[in-house]
């Protein structure tokens, strides 16, 4: 290293650098292809499992929600009516959401 140059020095510790970030990017997604999936299960057996504990008329308002595109209120609707929070109550409208085709 002391025959190099300063320019040579850092033009080397970027290459390095550069490389262990790719390094990194390559190798951090292994396995999340069953973690999204898992994930997703999840998702769905927790939203199952609150729009089975609502009442038909309450299901039927916040399908009505979702349908007019007002998801903040079909989130509160299913939060006030299950205690769920913020998060699960989000997930599930989506995945309500998702399951109508809307």
């Amino acid at each position: 290293m002391e025959n190099l140059e300063p320019l040579q020095i850092w033009l080397l510790m970027g290459a390095v650098a550069y490389i262990a970030f790719m390094a990194g990017r390559a190798t951090a997604n292994k396995g999340d292809k069953e973690s999204r999936e898992a994930r997703a299960f999840r998702i769905q057996e927790n939203a199952e499992s609150l729009f089975s504990s609502l009442t038909g008329s309450t299901v039927e308002e916040v399908d009505r929600l979702i349908g007019n595109g007002k998801i903040i209120n079909a989130v509160r609707v299913v939060r006030e009516n299950t205690g769920a929070g913020l998060k699960d109550s989000k997930d599930a409208v989506d995945w309500r959401r998702r399951s109508m085709g809307n």
